[in-house]
């Protein structure tokens, strides 16, 4: 059943005369019929909402209040975002999708861990260089568990004014208590930063302190952080977070799925999409992602074929910032990528690249070396 999470929550809601969780789970279940175009089951639901606002218990609900604001130039503190598998797509090695996996079933479990008087504690640090996946990661996590996700705006959320970025971090963590979401706190070390270090000023190691304690007081909030810098923390931030996962650069395996993915449409063969995957070794996802959607997007508006060929370009250019295909620097190039990897860059592969005979490389290779 599409909607049975929400609807389950609704009727758990309605049992035990949580107003509140009714509320936050009907508003919740209404954005996804409103994406979906369930006009007829929305309109409904939106009656039922209509009586619930007019009361006077549910006009106390905080649900109804807005994504607070930074008070001095009344920027908002976060985005809300419904996010779909379908955008937030990721592909991760074994070891991560078995963590991932477990973080989902212990949120999942809340309610048997809490029958068993067990705390919960469904928080997540995500570090890794950019362009790993930690902001993808944070909206596949909401797509799955059908939550919105809360991001967190580092541009707003931290202020010049003395003792406003502890008030803004307080109010927008009292904001993501107050509905189910998913809280995701990206570019964390601007707000986490460690309190001995010297070259921090007292108010930042004043925002740490209010941080770990409104952390402290999320109760069962999903909260997922981001950094690139996880040796800047705080030592106190690891202990707030329950499971902590490090995003590397995708292995073989994973680029293959990627490729195979971004390609889908058109038609590479296996042997192109193990090139690419060969070719693309220390790339991140991101990058990944980035040149071949360029390279793609360039092709559709120049109305050019599709070549398997450019698309190796594009990856090596990614890869060697000295590389180039002009014909003035080819011998080079074409010595530095066989110095690179020789068995890789044979002589066949770069007359592929280059677009000439192997004999042709083989005479440019006689005439530079005489």
């Amino acid at each position: 059943m599409k909607y049975y999470p929400e609807i389950s929550k609704i009727v758990s809601g309605a049992l035990s005369g949580d107003r509140k969780l009714v509320l936050s789970y009907t508003e919740l279940l209404c954005n996804k019929l409103e994406i979906d175009g369930e006009t007829i089951a929305l309109q409904g639901f939106k009656e039922k909402l209509l009586g619930f606002h007019n009361s006077d218990i549910a006009s106390q609900s905080m649900l109804a209040r807005p994504v607070p604001v930074e008070k001095d130039n009344r920027f908002s503190l976060a985005d809300k975002t419904f996010p779909s598998l379908n955008q937030h797509n990721i592909f991760l090695t074994k070891d991560d999708n078995e963590v991932i996996n477990s973080f989902i079933s212990y949120i999942l479990k809340k309610e048997q861990l809490n029958a068993l008087g067990i705390p919960i504690n469904p928080t997540l640090l995500l570090h890794g260089i950019p362009g790993t996946g930690k902001s993808k990661l944070a909206g596949n996590l909401a797509a799955r568990l059908g939550l919105p996700l809360i991001t967190a705006r580092a541009d707003a959320l931290i202020s010049s004014y003395l003792g406003s970025t502890s008030k803004n971090i307080r109010s927008l963590l009292e904001y993501a208590r107050s509905e189910p979401c998913v809280l995701f706190l990206d570019e964390f070390d601007a707000i986490a930063k460690a309190r001995d270090d010297k070259n921090e000023i007292g108010e930042l190691k004043r925002v740490v302190v209010s941080l770990l304690q409104n952390i402290d007081n999320l109760g069962d909030t999903i909260l997922v952080a981001a950094t690139n810098h996880v040796h800047l923390l705080d030592p106190a931030i690891g202990r707030r977070f329950h499971y902590k996962m490090e995003l590397k650069v995708p292995t073989e395996i994973v680029r293959h799925q990627l490729f195979t993915v971004l390609l889908e449409q058109f038609s590479f063969t296996n042997l192109e999409i193990d090139l690419f995957v060969t070719l693309s070794n220390s790339l991140t996802g991101a990058e990944i992602e980035i040149l071949t959607y360029d390279y793609l997007r360039q092709a559709v508006v120049n109305e050019a074929e599709i070549d398997a060929n450019e698309l190796m370009r594009k990856i090596l250019l990614s890869r060697f910032d000295w590389l180039s295909f002009n014909m003035d620097s080819r011998y080079i190039c074409m010595k530095r990528l066989q110095e690179t990897d020789i068995k890789l860059f044979t002589k066949k592969f770069i007359s592929q690249l280059w677009n000439m005979s192997q004999s042709n490389v083989s005479k440019i290779f006689k005439e530079n070396n005489e």
